[in-house]
């Protein structure tokens, strides 16, 4: 009596696949980096820099949330943007990403983040 084996289906070695994978990751910063970020996040940005004026606890969330936001985009943005990697930079932005202030300090907190994002945005050309 004999015994059928299936034919198992063959697959390419994961090495091959892997730089197919890293090529695609890399198109896809690079064009992520050429949009830029949300308009939105220029006018939390010039909003927190310019204004003299008190926010309420919700928008100061809510320009904390797009801080975070845009962090992240610029984090896996910014090596595709500047000719030596910002090191300095993206620590910071990692820190205040990580952070979560109490009611008090948010507005510090606020305007300590949009400092970090536009030196950034500095060091990759963007106004």
């Amino acid at each position: 009596m004999t015994t059928a084996t299936a034919a198992r289906p063959t697959r390419e070695p994961l090495p091959q696949r892997e730089g197919e994978l890293h090529r695609i990751i890399n198109a896809l910063a690079r064009s992520l980096a050429e949009d830029g970020l949300s308009d939105s996040v220029y006018d939390a940005l010039n909003d927190v820099l310019d204004a003299a004026e008190n926010f309420a606890p919700e928008q100061l969330q809510q320009i904390g949330n797009r801080f975070r936001s845009a962090a992240r985009q610029l984090v896996h943005t910014a090596p595709y943007r500047t000719t030596v990697y910002p090191t300095a930079q993206i620590a910071r932005l990692k820190l205040l990403h990580e952070e979560r202030p109490d009611p008090d300090g948010a507005l510090s907190y606020a305007r300590r983040f949009a400092v970090a994002i536009s030196a950034l945005l500095d060091e990759m050309g963007d106004d």
